[in-house]
């Protein structure tokens, strides 16, 4: 029997959306097999590798090839693997009324003059402890209108290069204890603290290690993170790591922070939670780019005796807070020795 073309069509372009699943399913995977900056750059998408398989799953099930929807849904499959469980799980998380709010953002330095919409952001949220990376002197400025519901701070000093990629600044509603500023890398401060709540000492490491985009930035990131797990390792109460760590979840090298420091991602059970990229103005289409593109690379990782209440961003805020970042904000609850 003659196969009419559009037989033909349709076999050909089931067997092209199965490749494509598969191709999707690939760099899903690849971050899995081997170490580097080229794999670990592919394996911050899962949710878009999902999603765009998802998206072809539908149409070749439009083709009705049975054996060929089986092998696309076994592959969709793999891709929500990675990103089910950052909805689904409860462990660690609490109904209580929290104790403890953490607000993290990066101002985008000195290509955000948004200065008025971001302390109204703050004062709303009302934080406990905020941390801003990448503050100006403009910025310290505007931020220290903020003294009256957060009258304790610290930051690290510029040393290096306009903007200031590598300024943290730590403001809190609490004393700050025994503050120093550690350079885990050359030009690249940690502000380390801590503070007391509900009867208990919370170290604060409040960082942001270096974007990783060429090889000698991703290795220096890498030292950041490994020079952090090893000096959270000595600590010896509750710790709260947070800041714009530039990786997300499923990188090896973050998965290597938790499993060595035993520290966990607050927003486990909350979403994925991407804060960046937050926005581009050029264009309506880069806009939605950006929207599909966004990753969670800013963290509040904690120890497994504080417990997480919510975590959200100010995504639909409708105040243009003029970075390229979502600020991050996380309700924990401390409770008291014994409890």
């Amino acid at each position: 029997m003659q196969i009419s073309w559009f037989d033909r069509l349709k076999e050909i372009f089931s067997y092209l959306l199965t490749t494509g699943i598969i191709i999707t399913t690939l760099f899903s995977l690849g971050s899995y097999w081997q170490k580097g900056i080229i794999f670990e750059l592919i394996s911050h998408f899962k949710v878009q590798y999902f999603v765009i398989s998802l998206i072809l799953l539908c149409c070749l099930g439009i083709t009705g090839k049975k054996r060929l929807l089986l092998v696309g849904i076994f592959c969709t499959i793999i891709n929500l693997t990675p990103i089910l469980p950052w909805y689904i799980h409860r462990n660690g998380i609490s109904q209580e009324t929290p104790n403890l709010r953490i607000l993290v953002y990066n101002l985008y330095g000195g290509r955000n003059s948004q200065y008025s919409q971001v302390t109204k952001m703050v004062r709303k949220e009302n934080p406990d402890i905020a941390i801003f990376l990448e503050p100006t002197n403009t910025w310290f400025q505007n931020l220290q209108t903020l003294s009256d519901i957060l009258p304790n701070s610290i930051a690290s000093q510029s040393t290096y290069g306009i903007p200031p990629y590598g300024i943290v600044a730590v403001y809190s509603k609490f004393p700050l204890n025994d503050y120093s500023i550690k350079f885990f890398a050359p030009n690249k401060p940690t502000i380390i603290t801590n503070f007391n709540i509900n009867q208990q000492t919370i170290d604060l490491i409040a960082t942001h290690p270096t974007v990783p985009i060429y090889r000698s930035t991703f290795k220096q990131r890498n030292q950041i993170l490994e020079a952090l797990s090893k000096y959270i390792q000595q600590l010896n109460h509750p710790v709260i790591l947070a800041g714009d760590l530039n990786i997300t979840m499923w990188s090896p090298y973050y998965q290597k922070l938790e499993q060595e420091t035993g520290l966990r991602n607050s927003r486990l059970g909350f979403g994925i939670i991407p804060t960046w990229p937050a926005r581009f103005n050029n264009s309506i289409v880069l806009y939605i780019l950006s929207r599909f593109f966004q990753i969670p690379i800013d963290h509040c990782l904690i120890s497994s005796e504080i417990k997480v209440v919510n975590v959200k961003t100010r995504a639909n805020s409708g105040l243009n807070l003029g970075s390229d970042h979502l600020p991050l904000i996380t309700d924990l609850l401390i409770s008291k020795p014994g409890n």
